[in-house]
């Protein structure tokens, strides 16, 4: 395959030195698209560098070419074996590895993927650059634990790598390493010659670790660096009105986060916490706007609707609540506990649809067979239709669901007292008391 490869070599005439600059810059070229994962373009680029390099790196370079090339095809296999046949040439170079790994990544080879860790991790323990980019690597694909491994490996290398030290500070954060994720993004945060963005993902990664560490003030100080640092990234705005919205503040949130629009504009997630923030602020006729904008532009955005249908509920408009939820059914069906929120929903409102009511609570048990919200709901409407025996049996199953909480004994025992059980009726109310009483405590 290699004389192959080589035969395809163009016809130049190039100097020493025109050649050498230009197999440098095929190299870095192909190295870059390999990473980007674009691969019939290194494959080809690999292939142009082994036709200029010198004669003693040519069958390494067209090794790299077929492995890529393969790879371009879905052949993980035949790109694997190049590749381990130029990692047996140069054992002293990582390149090799560093490919068999991203290949391995992409092709979701976890044995491959394992293996090839554990060698650089044996042969290469100094190569602070190289783990750096495998834990940005296994990071991006969602695998945690392995990336805070080789973070792990980037740091015990002794290499100075902002990225890198921002990469293991947010994988400390992800851990529960709160204190750690705050040291290192301090460390970067510091750093008065780095660019002002890369500066601002130490801050904030320093300020959501403090904000896990309910270290309130620390956390505020460090968000608010990082807004000054990027004023044009939402990533801090969001974290620092989380951080009054955990004290309490929503005030101060609210400014934070309206200050952020005069920046930026505002995204779904910018709008999502502005409208949460004025509707916890009691001002829920802005509340109201905000998140009906959010709704109207990005209708995706499933959170905004149990948000603008409290909003609507904390004004009085009792029939957009349910519409509101009732929006969100139709794009998002399985949406968590929305037919028992259309329900209670509907039962707040002046003309109850009670068969409605038990056909969203129908829906509901679909979902979460034997859910005690569901037959508690249940209960108190087949006891508002005198459906009493039905009603009790709901009612009953809830109670030994939840025993100790008062209110299914409250509607039983008004089921009772309306099919002329008082005694039952008594005895359910009595023990309502009881339950207040322990619950309220000395």
């Amino acid at each position: 395959m290699a004389r192959g490869l080589a035969s395809e070599c163009p016809p130049q005439q190039l100097g020493i030195e025109e050649a050498r600059s230009r197999f440098h810059e095929l190299d870095r070229k192909a190295q870059v698209e390999f990473r980007h994962g674009e691969l019939a373009k290194a494959a080809e680029d690999f292939r142009l560098g082994a036709c200029v390099a010198t004669e003693n790196l040519r069958s390494y370079y067209e090794l790299y070419g077929i492995a890529v090339g393969a790879a371009a095809k879905g052949d993980f296999a035949t790109a694997r074996q190049a590749l381990h046949q130029a990692d047996q040439q140069r054992p002293d170079y990582p390149l090799p590895l560093a490919m068999i790994v991203k290949l391995a990544l992409s092709a979701g080879q976890m044995d491959h993927l394992r293996e090839s860790l554990r060698t650089a991790a044996e042969r290469f323990p100094a190569d602070g650059k190289l783990h750096a980019e495998f834990a940005k690597d296994l990071l991006h694909q969602d695998m945690p634990d392995l990336a805070l491994a080789e973070a792990l490996r980037f740091e015990q290398s002794g290499s100075k790598d902002a990225e890198a030290t921002i990469t293991l500070g947010a994988l400390e954060n992800n851990v529960g390493a709160f204190d750690d994720a705050a040291r290192n993004g301090s460390v970067v945060e510091r750093q008065s010659d780095l660019p002002g963005a890369v500066r601002a993902s130490g801050a904030t990664i320093a300020g959501l670790a403090y904000e896990n560490l309910n270290r309130y003030e620390d956390a505020r100080r460090h968000l608010e660096l990082a807004v000054q640092l990027t004023p044009t990234r939402e990533e801090g705005y969001l974290a620092l009105a989380r951080v009054y919205e955990k004290q309490q503040q929503f005030q101060k949130a609210i400014d934070v986060l309206e200050g952020a629009g005069k920046q930026i504009p505002q995204s779904a997630k910018m709008s999502l916490a502005l409208g949460s923030d004025l509707s916890a602020a009691g001002q829920n006729p802005a509340a109201v706007r905000i998140l009906s904008e959010v709704v109207e532009r990005f209708p995706d955005e499933f959170e905004a609707y149990p948000k603008l249908a409290e909003a609507y509920r904390q004004t009085g408009d009792r029939a957009r609540v349910t519409a509101t939820l009732r929006q969100l059914a139709q794009r998002q069906p399985d949406y968590p506990m929305l037919h028992i929120s259309i329900a209670q929903a509907m039962l707040a409102e002046d003309t109850v649809d009670r068969q409605g009511v038990l056909r969203e609570l129908a829906d509901a048990e679909k979902l979460t067979p034997g859910d005690y919200d569901v037959l508690y709901l249940r209960g108190k409407v087949l006891a508002l239709m005198n459906q009493f025996k039905e009603a009790e049996i709901a009612l009953r199953r809830a109670v030994v669901l939840r025993p100790t909480e008062p209110s299914p004994h409250y509607q039983l025992g008004l089921a009772y007292r309306k099919s002329g059980q008082e005694t039952l009726a008594r005895q359910e109310f009595e023990l309502v008391e009881h339950l207040k009483q322990q619950s309220a405590g000395p």
